[in-house]
């Protein structure tokens, strides 16, 4: 009898995490760091939710990081290595350039991602603008010292807030001075002189609502050889992930996707899923799509006035299209990431401002030897696409693929006889694979209007729920839904009246 009463008072709390993305596997993680018994429900058939890539024909094709903030220190360098995302087998690519446009006067414009570097080189090629470019290139030094806070907002202390102010005081006072500045007010008020530089940067941001904070930290990380990419990209990180998860002890359920939070008394007690099976839990952590889990799984019941706000008025990341294209052959730039404003429709979709290559040249670990991975990226309105018929949708799929193989051929002459394989994702891809709504792939875009602010991980007469994932944050993103994975852990020890931990005893 001894035993069974102490077996039962050591009964670990039980966490469902809803989604296998890297929020959700950040929560898993530290739940089972942490001593609780969790279980990752996953719809799909991997886990990583849109971190991740795919296999055609012998080629990798990948879909989400191109670079990640964190990769040499700080708080989210510290998630990377807790949740290994970085370890000591993971290489991080550190470019010397950021993008490169081909800008349709003929002259290329290129971002380079050392400061120094950047302000030399635009100097040189635009001597009129000198004031402008080191006021603009001192700017984005002066906002180096940023870093996030370790803790959600509800735990944070005075003395927390006190040591912010003291690491990044210059970087807090040039963000609260152009914080609700539009990037393109912005770099208007630079009133720079050169055609080039006009044609090259302010038109390369024209969106009137992008935020200049965003702007302006680009490449403050960027500098300090903190924004790297890893090796073995998305699907990499996914992986090494669920590794980890796996390692502690965690349960990933695949293939099984949650149609309902069950909720009694004001309490989430578990979850039923598509097949109607019922789950119970201690404590139900949602990192599916934010407005999916508002609107599907809790049936729109437990909505907070600052989300409504956000879902009335805030803006939304384009859906995107991405050809991925396999070519058997050698395909080298210096550039990893080339904009380019020569096309001005793909399919039915009219390219406003530009699409962007990516040549994947630079990680032979998902490139086969002696080829190349191209993918070709355009913001496509969801509107194109939620309405097409089957047949109307395999027919532009088709368009896309066709003109991607034109586009190959016009940056490399020749070369699109040698291409192997085609695939084209879509909006409808991702909102299939992930529920995301109106194919959103980043969640909220980061504008003057919302680049301070957050949604909260809680819900208004909900208790024993969480949220997490990008959604919560404008600009989204790997670090900050991993950061919410950890917070949300951090809020349930809180609430348990223990002691959170980061790492493995």
């Amino acid at each position: 009898m001894k035993n069974l009463i102490g077996d039962i008072f050591q009964m670990k709390k039980k966490i469902i995490v809803i989604g296998g993305g890297v929020a959700g596997l950040s929560a898993g993680i530290y739940a089972q760091l942490n001593g609780f018994d969790s279980t990752i429900i996953e719809k799909n058939t991997q886990v990583g939710g849109l971190c991740t890539g795919w296999f055609r024909k012998g080629y990798q094709f990948d879909y989400s990081i191109q670079w990640l903030v964190g990769t040499r220190f700080g708080v989210f360098n510290d998630i990377y290595k807790e949740t290994h995302i970085l370890n000591e087998d993971v290489k991080v690519q550190d470019s010397s350039y950021h993008t490169t446009t081909h800008l349709a006067s003929g002259k290329d414009f290129t971002i380079y991602t050392n400061i120094e570097e950047w302000q030399k080189y635009l100097i040189d090629n635009a001597p009129e603008d000198e004031k402008a470019i080191r006021k603009m290139c001192k700017h984005m030094n002066l906002c180096k010292k940023l870093e996030p806070f370790e803790m959600p907002p509800s735990l944070r202390t005075p003395i927390d807030y006190l040591k912010a102010l003291k690491r990044s005081f210059w970087s807090l006072v040039t963000i609260l001075r152009f914080k609700k500045m539009s990037c393109k007010e912005y770099l208007q008020k630079l009133n720079f002189k050169s055609p080039w530089i006009k044609e090259g940067l302010v038109d390369n941001y024209k969106d009137d609502k992008y935020s200049s904070i965003a702007f302006l930290l680009m490449l403050s990380w960027y500098t300090q050889k903190n924004a790297g990419y890893p090796m073995g990209g998305s699907l990499g990180v996914a992986q090494r992930m669920e590794n980890r998860y796996n390692s502690l002890g965690g349960k990933i359920l695949l293939r099984q996707e949650v149609k309902e939070v069950i909720v009694e008394n004001g309490k989430a007690v578990g979850v039923e899923l598509s097949n109607g099976e019922r789950l119970m839990a201690d404590y139900i952590i949602s990192c599916a799509d934010l407005h999916f889990t508002l609107y599907n799984m809790l049936k729109g019941q437990y909505l907070s006035p600052k989300i409504k706000q956000a879902y009335k008025n805030w803006d939304i990341f384009s859906s995107i299209v991405q050809i991925s294209i396999g070519i058997n052959a050698t395909l080298t730039t210096d550039f990893p990431i080339q904009i380019t404003h020569f096309q001005k429709e793909i399919g039915k979709t009219k390219i406003s401002h530009s699409y962007r290559m990516i040549n994947y040249s630079y990680d032979p670990t998902i490139v086969p030897e002696g080829k190349s991975t191209i993918a070709i990226r355009f913001n496509s309105p969801y509107e194109i696409w939620e309405k097409m018929s089957k047949e109307e949708y395999l027919e532009e799929k088709k368009k896309i693929a066709q003109l991607g193989r034109e586009i190959i051929e016009q940056h490399y002459p020749g070369f699109s006889e040698k291409i192997e394989v085609i695939d084209v994702a879509t909006p409808l891809t991702t909102v299939r694979y992930c529920n995301i709504w109106q194919g959103a792939y980043q969640g909220f875009n980061p504008t003057r209007a919302n680049i301070s602010k957050q949604l909260g991980q809680t819900l208004p007469g909900l208790g024993k729920f969480y949220l997490a994932g990008q959604w919560l944050y404008p600009g989204g993103g790997v670090p900050q839904s991993t950061q919410s994975g950890k917070w949300a852990i951090q809020l349930i020890c809180k609430e348990e009246k223990q002691k959170f931990v980061s790492q493995s005893k």
